[in-house]
């Protein structure tokens, strides 16, 4: 069965949580709300221990795992991560197997966001011609995004004047996370149950604007690393564990800039429309360009990687720590050659 990334939640009021269950697709937070509904309505199924395997390295693992009792738990949980945009042979052959595999006491979930077209595939076609599930997320373009805040705040009892709801779509640059963050901080304002006017939204957007994520977005484009340190450092302080848009902005923005400067001006504006970048936005990055080297947008995308491993418990490491680090290299580095 296929189904759309923001349909999961309702879908699985009403059905258990299938032998297989797919992630994939362009939304990070779509992506993530999903995967939250699947493991909740594990647990209420029974499937009480959770288990991870990253597929880079252990796709060769998974047929035993699956196979192997859990001492600890008679029915359990296994959550396969595969980073690949397309599966190579080892790991569709692997994943087409499953599809004769028993799966009486165990749940799969496999996340795997950067597949492309998985549809087309064998192994697709073997595993979810059978009753599982193919959940999907689609990149939202202006219009979709604009749905999903009115849904979201509707679900939040939140009403905002026409005014206050367009300033904060500008506010949320198309991403999905910071919405999510701008409604929670809403939802708690004194005023909530009020309607909030655009005058009550610009003040309570200014009071996170300091030292919010795009903030640390704004002085990396901008390769200001000290006050990037500061912001990483105080974001580190008031929630350590909102990390997802953190990295989710590292990766789009040096993604972005990796295109800019890799094509022709004449295809920049397809380019800013292809990672839903604003006209109010673009001036950040056309002048970014001028303090990046192509270099130092390579390895400030392959920090946005292993953050994510880090995140995910693919990679040793402390996240904030790995963040705050590479900022202080590159200020050393600035300092040394000015």
């Amino acid at each position: 069965m296929n189904l759309a990334a923001q349909d999961t939640a309702h879908h699985l009021k009403a059905h258990p949580l299938p032998a297989i269950s797919l992630i994939y697709g362009s939304e990070a937070l779509l992506n993530a709300e999903a995967l939250d509904a699947l493991r909740a309505r594990a647990t209420a199924d029974g499937f009480s221990e959770r288990q991870r395997l990253y597929g880079d390295t252990r796709i060769d693992t998974l047929i035993a795992e699956l196979e192997t009792p859990s001492l600890f738990a008679p029915r359990r949980l296994l959550e396969l991560y595969l980073d690949q945009k397309k599966a190579d042979k080892a790991t569709a052959d692997t994943l087409t197997r499953l599809a004769d595999l028993p799966l009486d006491n165990t749940r799969l979930i496999i996340y795997a966001p950067n597949l492309e077209k998985p549809h087309t595939t064998a192994w697709y076609k073997a595993l979810f011609s059978k009753g599982n599930l193919a959940i999907a997320s689609q990149t939202l373009y202006p219009e979709q995004f604009a749905k999903q805040i009115r849904a979201r705040l509707n679900a939040a009892k939140l009403r905002l004047t026409e005014a206050a709801y367009e300033l904060l779509l500008a506010n949320c640059q198309g991403n999905l996370f910071a919405a999510k963050q701008a409604i929670e901080r809403l939802t708690i304002h004194p005023q909530a149950h009020n309607i909030i006017d655009e005058t009550l939204l610009t003040e309570l957007l200014d009071d996170f604007s300091q030292f919010n994520t795009f903030a640390l977005s704004d002085a990396i484009l901008g390769a200001d690393w000290l006050d990037a340190w500061r912001i990483a450092a105080r974001l580190e302080a008031e929630n350590p564990r909102d990390t997802t848009l953190v990295t989710w902005l590292i990766q789009r923005d040096m993604s972005v800039l990796i295109g800019l400067a890799n094509l022709n001006p004449g295809e920049h504006a397809a380019h800013y429309q292809q990672y839903n970048i604003f006209a109010g936005q673009q001036r950040r990055y056309q002048a970014a360009l001028g303090k990046h080297s192509r270099a130092a947008q390579r390895t400030l995308l392959k920090l946005a990687a292993r953050l994510d491993r880090i995140t995910k418990g693919a990679e040793h490491g402390d996240y904030w720590h790995t963040l705050k680090q590479h900022l202080l290299l590159r200020a050393q580095q600035q300092r040394q050659l000015t």
